[in-house]
């Protein structure tokens, strides 16, 4: 396998009324890599593009997945669909194509090797009683795990998944997505998978590309696009984040003016009481992991929603604040 998955240049994929994807450059590299964007970005037209199942295209694609290496499928594509096969049970999904396998090895050890496979990723799966239901018998969250077994149980070079386990219990989810990771990391896979979650962004994918109305608007590692967003949309995909303008960090921030605009993340924004200070608290609601306090600096009567750390005790309403920023070593924030 080359250094690249895929390469495009210049790709456009036409669309009803706009392109679906509007002249796509970029390079997607071994390993995992997540595609975020709002809804209608071209997520998915991204992926079917690379899965094959688009080709009305223009421009170039370019494949660096190496074919028949270790008789492995170079690709395997899950849907958002799942592309479950209605006449199969569970069990036979994963046999078929770890039968393929085995029958390119053709050898019987590796036949019994890939069927004790299939009851391990079953189990894992938490599928193993359900192993001769039928993908209509199944419910939606064991539908979209089965969908991933059989994915894993190819061995391909490549998984392109499309919103996996978008239907399975959000408790258990981490826990599936542990199992992904561990696999594709014992198998050397790579994965390319479209997400609307930034906790799973964030955990599993080493690189990120995101979207907008069919156009890259950011292409790099996820440390980078959490950092050092290029806007405030944009780095939103990876969660929330605090965007203060030039001159909002010059009031706000209790430093003077810059020639750019600040992002802070809320974990890394403190607040405390300040009696000296020209901020005043407004109203601030307890959101879970951070706090969102509405503030306003009393003379210029300028008001802002800035994410925090949650603080030690509730600070009263009325009260005079202030915001520290916790640096990094280097400085960031």
């Amino acid at each position: 396998m080359s250094d690249s998955l895929f390469r495009l240049h210049k790709l456009t994929l036409p669309g009803s009324d706009v392109p679906r994807l509007n002249s796509v450059t970029l390079q997607i590299p071994c390993g995992v890599t997540a595609i975020v964007g709002l809804s209608g970005a071209g997520k998915t037209s991204l992926l079917n593009v690379l899965a094959g199942f688009e080709t009305g295209f223009s421009g170039e694609l370019t494949s660096g997945v190496a074919t028949g290496a270790a008789h492995r499928l170079p690709l395997f594509w899950v849907p958002q669909s799942g592309g479950l096969w209605p006449h199969l049970s569970a069990a036979q999904h994963l046999e078929v194509v770890s039968g393929d396998a085995a029958r390119n090895q053709k050898s019987g050890n590796e036949t019994e090797r890939f069927s004790k496979r299939t009851d391990e990723i079953l189990s894992l799966f938490d599928l193993t009683h359900r192993r001769q239901a039928l993908p209509g018998e199944l419910s939606q969250g064991e539908r979209s795990r089965l969908g991933i077994a059989r994915a894993l149980a190819t061995r391909a070079t490549v998984l392109l998944l499309d919103e996996p386990l978008s239907h399975v219990d959000p408790v258990r989810k981490p826990v599936y997505w542990n199992i992904m990771r561990r696999i594709v990391a014992e198998e050397n896979i790579s994965m390319v998978f479209v997400s609307h979650e930034p906790e799973t962004v964030l955990r599993h994918a080493e690189h990120v590309i995101c979207l907008h109305d069919g156009a890259v608007v950011f292409d790099g590692p996820v440390r980078t696009l959490y950092d050092h967003p290029p806007d405030a949309q944009v780095g939103e995909f990876l969660g929330p984040l605090n965007w203060f303008g030039a001159e909002e960090a010059a009031v706000f921030l209790n430093g003077d003016a810059t020639a750019s605009d600040v992002v802070v993340r809320p974990e890394r924004m403190q607040i405390r009481t300040a009696k000296d200070s020209a901020i005043q608290l407004l109203s601030t609601p307890f959101v879970g992991a951070y706090q969102e306090s509405t503030v306003r600096h009393v003379e210029s009567g300028m008001t802002k929603s800035v994410l925090h750390q949650v603080p030690d005790v509730i600070l009263p309403i009325g009260q005079r604040v202030a915001f520290r920023v916790h640096l990094r070593p280097g400085g960031a924030p």
